[in-house]
């Protein structure tokens, strides 16, 4: 079966401009990780607990998903979304995993697409391309992974050499996850980054 992903991948076609381009990422590649933009929530280190699920981890929280899947028609709720009023969304991952199977074809071409492509192939070892039909082997194939001590948040974020990482707060954001990681005694360094949207803009309501 083929990869899912090129060795190659966003370099150059042209002979010597991918050279040099190998030669840059060979020469980085293994350097840590410094990310001013994370993306990730530091309840995840301050708990260190086993991700939920698959559709938990990778599709819920991920508003670049979420916003492709919801302008071709489907609802946040069938997402596994709450909705404003507190009504919960659909609560099983394995269902949400399908409907996003389901409609993985609309990512072709994305960012999104080669990012996911290359978290299922090098972090979970998965070389099917997700559809509908691939769908329940790959959440069970994650699922099962997610279970395992060396797929937890701080085993990933040590793997991932990571130097330091930086999650986003709002400005009525409450630190006590930051609090826990520091008094923890855990040497990763997961640091707080202050995101001003809701103060600076005026039609935000809250």
């Amino acid at each position: 079966m083929a990869a899912l992903t090129d060795p190659d991948l966003l370099f150059a076609r042209e002979a010597n401009s991918r050279a040099l381009a190998r030669a840059l990422y060979a020469g980085v590649k293994d350097l840590p990780i410094v990310s001013p933009h994370g993306h990730t929530d530091p309840r995840w280190y301050a708990l260190n607990e086993p991700f939920p699920d698959p559709a938990q981890l990778l599709i819920v929280p991920d508003h670049y998903i979420l916003r492709m899947l919801f302008s071709q028609g489907l609802r946040l709720e069938e997402l596994g979304v709450p909705t404003l009023d507190g009504a919960p969304g659909e609560t099983d991952g394995r269902t949400v995993w399908r409907r996003f199977a389901e409609h993985y074809y609309l990512f072709r071409g994305t960012p999104t697409r080669l990012w996911l492509d290359h978290v299922f192939e090098h972090l979970f070892g998965i070389e099917e391309p997700l559809t509908a039909a691939s769908a329940d082997r790959t959440y069970d194939t994650i699922a099962t992974l997610l279970q395992r001590d060396d797929y937890r948040p701080r085993a990933l974020f040590e793997r991932f050499n990571i130097e330091v990482i930086a999650t986003t707060e709002g400005a009525l954001d409450d630190l006590k996850w930051h609090r826990m990681i520091r008094d923890s005694g855990w040497n990763g360094r997961v640091v707080a980054a202050y995101r001003p949207d809701a103060v600076v803009d005026p039609d935000f309501e809250g």
